[in-house]
């Protein structure tokens, strides 16, 4: 059995069954597509042509993908991933692994514990021995600086050279910045390694995202890009699990910060099972390419035909932005509301307080008297994992409204409840606090900020209020891993820090709502009508009907 077959095999309890259709070819492996005029009842005599592409823009009840756009519906849902898709996929969240892994590799209490003391006693700061706080919080945010200009600059690349290239280019520089960490005889240096991990985290999720976005199939997107948070979950548990074989021989804690040079090599290995993206390929005029890698990540379909459609969809997309650069609008008077939504949400993502969390909980177990605070990182990051899964069956099942008030007014109890568990010293007390507050957040603004943020755009400005809003995580995050050790300080706020946490969250679920509308179960449409935008029924010219493969009569909507 190959790997993509035993891939795929992974996969298929996630799978929904396609929607079954009637081949229109005789052969076996023949076409899977309906003729459209078949799938559509006849509109009246007077009613004007309307493209598939508006169409769903104007009935979809979930954002407008890439793929579904460029593909009729019915089409769509019929389309069978082949192994290479699922392989593809799984490659690419290689990524996300080493991002949850470098999320969480610092968060060892004996490696900044007594670092000021001289000398240095036995099992204490094991990492560079002796240093200030300040160097070690600066050494652990190079990683968040890092990852906001990979995040913001990995557009550029990706668009001018291909999401997969741009990937592989990518695991590289991970593997050079782990090998800097591993490598590295001063803070300083291993600070500078940290930076260039950063970068490649940064890069690797927003590609990755993009990615996936562009090669799957409608009904499993959602899963798939689950897989993102789950593999960022995945590789956090790791590493705190590989924190168990630590001790003060420094090959071990060295092997640790190389670890994530493995996963990009077996990045690099694999790069020959990757397919390349057809919406990039498209978007830059190889038409036989992305023909061909159709042919590889779906099983035997019209792949001419669905190439077709999406070249006629990013004509129209390319005229939709002619004349109204994206970045220009959104900074406009009438985006100015939607704008602000997204930086609140994406901001509160962090300053929710969850990277003090992922950052520091070692050190705020064992304020609260747990002998070893492994066990409590154990915990909340295996807790964060079901949670996750979870999550990719809740979310689209509730209001989006619901679930961010609920999950951070959830957060916002567990963060008192876990100052009362500091000030108690209870070890109990406080692990169950933290895993409560990590839940409420997996719930919640964890997953449901990038989508509330992405839905209340139009498509064509999705890709540009997505920079803002990945500017304001990372300034979020960064904040807090900058801040959270000196508030925590025993001569500032000590155990009282989530406190902080807590009035933040009251205010956020007090700004969604008051502000942010509900946008689960409604159309682009319905979504752009609550910001006082213009109607998009507006039907298509002939001229434009007839460019789009997928053109034809509907009855009004």
């Amino acid at each position: 059995m190959t790997v993509s077959e035993t891939l795929g095999q992974l996969f298929q309890h996630w799978r929904k069954p396609p929607v079954p259709v009637d081949s229109d070819s005789d052969g076996e492996g023949g076409d899977v597509y309906l003729p459209v005029a078949d799938l559509l009842p006849p509109a009246p005599a007077s009613a004007p042509a309307r493209s598939w592409r508006r169409h769903r823009h104007t009935t979809a009840r979930r954002r407008l993908s890439k793929l579904e756009s460029m593909v009729h519906a019915d089409h769509a849902e019929a389309l069978e991933p082949a192994g290479v898709l699922y392989a593809t996929v799984a490659i690419a969240l290689l990524g996300a692994c080493q991002f949850g892994w470098l999320l969480s590799q610092l968060n060892y209490e004996p490696f900044n514990s007594n670092c000021a003391a001289l000398p240095v006693a036995p099992g204490d700061c094991l990492l560079f021995p002796p240093h200030t706080e300040t160097q070690w919080t600066l050494a652990v945010s190079a990683w968040i600086a890092g990852g906001a200009v990979g995040a913001i600059c990995s557009g550029l690349p990706a668009d001018l050279f291909g999401r997969k290239k741009t990937l592989l280019v990518n695991a590289g520089i991970a593997i050079f910045g782990a090998l800097v960490q591993a490598f590295a005889t001063t803070l300083g240096t291993f600070a500078a390694g940290r930076l260039l991990s950063g970068v490649a985290s940064g890069v690797a999720i927003n590609v990755c995202e993009a990615l996936i976005s562009e090669i799957s199939p409608p009904r499993m997107r959602g899963t798939f890009l689950t897989g993102l948070q789950v593999g960022v979950a995945i590789g956090s548990l790791a590493v705190t699990s590989a924190h168990y074989a630590l001790s003060e021989a420094a090959l071990r804690w060295r092997l640790l910060f190389g670890f994530p040079a493995v996963l990009g090599g077996l990045q690099l290995a694999l790069a020959g099972v990757m397919a390349r993206s057809p919406v990039w390929l498209v978007s830059h005029g190889r038409l036989d390419d992305a023909a061909g890698e159709l042919a590889r990540l779906y099983r035997p379909c019209r792949v001419d035909a669905i190439v077709a459609a999406m070249a006629a969809a990013h004509r129209e997309e390319q005229a939709e932005l002619a004349g109204r650069p994206p970045r220009a609008l959104l900074f406009s008077a009438p985006y100015r509301r939607q704008l602000v939504i997204a930086i609140v949400l994406c901001a509160a993502q962090q300053l929710c307080g969850t990277p003090a969390i992922m950052y520091y909980s070692s050190t705020l177990f064992a304020r609260a008297g747990i002998a070893d605070p492994r066990v409590g990182n154990s915990v909340v990051n295996a807790v964060r994992t079901g949670a996750i899964l979870t999550a990719a069956i809740v979310v689209d099942k509730w209001p989006r409204r619901t679930l961010l008030m609920g999950g951070m007014a959830t957060q916002a109890i567990a963060a008192v409840g876990l100052v009362a568990s500091l000030e108690a010293a209870s070890p109990v007390g406080s692990i169950v606090a933290t895993a409560v507050f990590i839940v409420g957040f997996c719930l919640s603004i964890g997953p449901l900020a990038w989508t509330v943020s992405s839905e209340i755009f139009p498509d064509y400005m999705q890709a540009s209020a997505g920079s803002v809003g990945t500017m304001a995580t990372w300034i979020g995050d960064l904040l807090v891993g900058l801040v959270y050790p000196s508030l925590a300080r025993a001569d500032a706020l000590g155990n009282y820090a989530f406190g902080v946490f807590a009035v933040l969250l009251a205010a956020f679920v007090l700004f969604v709502w008051i502000v942010v509308p509900e946008t689960n179960g409604h159309t682009a449409v319905e979504i752009q009508a609550a910001f006082g935008h213009a109607d998009l029924h507006a039907p298509l010219d002939d001229d434009e009907a007839a460019a789009d493969p997928w053109a034809t009569e509907l009855k009004s909507l």
